[in-house]
């Protein structure tokens, strides 16, 4: 992610556009109302009813306009959507409203007494300078103002200096008043601006960066799920989805640490498939894996009790860890497991032993302590298997004691 350093200008200038409405609507139909009923007050009994009636009535139509205008482009967004459209609108009502003013400062001139005269012109200059605070977030709003409001009066004054003996001070002074707010307009403009660019930089790299930890986030989290599955890939065999040797290894090196510590017993059964090979030979290694599953399931659904791992511990080779589980509660176990395989009734027709597949088993039983390890639990128990497999296979053998095996033949 690209962080955007500077506002595009065209944002900023709707931004502006957004700004100038939100702030300046309420503003400019207040100070504007304020002043129509200050000049209606004033010329009450200098100016026909009627003529300053329909002034009041039109000015108060044309603020109505306005506010109504900016309130739809607010709504609709225009700042967005036309923005150039809708600033020359603003720029027209500017000026219009300016227009107003001058106009009727122009027509009262020389209907009344020139005391009304100067506080009515006062009245258009606090006006004008109160508008500076509201809207110079768009220059040229403001100066559309200034230009049509005080400087018709300025020249209007500098070429009429002697209809009163202040006029051509009068003019001047606009004019130079004018010159001031233009300058004052201007930077705060631009301070105006620079705000306004400098709080958009500051929301848009929180926004990205935001956006960046969300994105890290999920990479985290991808990552974690590729660990995950990595993890697994090492520690699951892809045929049977069983445990592979890594995984038992690790599990027989918790359990005989488990097992130090609670003094209880800890078993495992090896079995092997009899006669895989020639079941391979005869059907095929597509068959054979599926043999494989089949047993797999059979395995996980002969194991019940919480802790205990299946796992495939290589070729034809399964084997099965039951913590807590005493010499006795292990043979009925691999009891279970040979009526399960005897019951899925596996064709296997190579086998002399039975005409479906059958598996020999080696169960060992210690009582873990400081000098068992887990290849000695394994030898153990494949000491029990090769002596089932010797025995005639289709066996199960429990070696308790490295010199008293026995036996249960099929």
């Amino acid at each position: 992610m690209i962080y955007q350093r500077h506002i595009p200008r065209e944002e900023l200038f709707s931004a502006q556009l957004e700004m100038l409405m939100q702030n300046g609507q309420m503003a400019t139909v207040v100070a504007n109302l304020v002043g129509l009923v200050a000049t209606m007050g004033i010329f009450w009994p200098f100016v026909e009813f009627t003529s300053i009636m329909l002034w009041g009535a039109a000015f108060l139509i044309l603020l109505l306009v306005r506010s109504l205008s900016m309130s739809n482009a607010l709504v609709n967004h225009s700042y967005r959507t036309n923005p150039r459209g809708l600033f020359w609108r603003l720029i027209l009502g500017s000026a219009a409203t300016g227009l107003v003013w001058s106009s009727a400062y122009i027509f009262a001139a020389t209907r009344v007494p020139i005391t009304m005269q100067y506080t009515f012109l006062l009245l258009i200059v606090m006006i004008t300078a109160i508008s500076v605070g509201f809207s110079v977030i768009v220059r040229e709003y403001f100066i559309s103002f200034l230009l049509t409001a005080l400087w018709p009066i300025a020249w209007w004054s500098l070429v009429h200096y002697w209809y009163e003996p202040y006029n051509l001070l009068i003019g001047l002074v606009l004019l130079a008043f004018s010159a001031v707010l233009i300058v004052i307009c201007d930077r705060v403009h631009r301070t105006f601006r620079n705000m306004l660019a400098l709080n958009w930089e500051r929301e848009t790299m929180a926004r990205e960066l935001g956006d960046m930890a969300g994105s890290l986030r999920d990479r985290n989290r991808q990552l974690r799920d590729a660990r995950r599955q990595l993890t697994d890939l090492a520690n699951i065999d892809e045929l049977t989805g069983l445990g592979n040797r890594r995984m038992v290894n690790t599990a027989l090196k918790a359990e005989i640490n488990r097992a130090r510590r609670t003094a209880m017993p800890l078993s495992v059964i090896l079995l092997d498939v009899d006669y895989f090979k020639a079941y391979n030979d005869t059907y095929g290694h597509p068959a054979g894996d599926e043999v494989l599953q089949r047993l797999a399931d059979i395995m996980q659904n002969a194991t019940s009790r919480a802790g205990e791992v299946v796992g495939r511990y290589g070729g034809e080779e399964f084997i099965l860890v039951l913590p807590g589980s005493s010499p006795s509660s292990a043979m009925r176990i691999a009891e279970r497991l040979k009526e399960f395989i005897a019951e899925a009734a596996i064709p296997h027709g190579e086998s002399q032993v039975a005409d479906h597949i059958t598996v020999s088993q080696g169960v060992a039983t210690v009582q873990a302590d400081a000098d068992v390890t887990p290849e000695d639990l394994i030898k153990l128990a494949d000491t029990a298997l090769y002596k089932a497999k010797a025995s005639g296979r289709d066996a199960i053998v429990l070696e308790d004691a490295p010199r008293q095996p026995r036996v249960a033949e099929a």
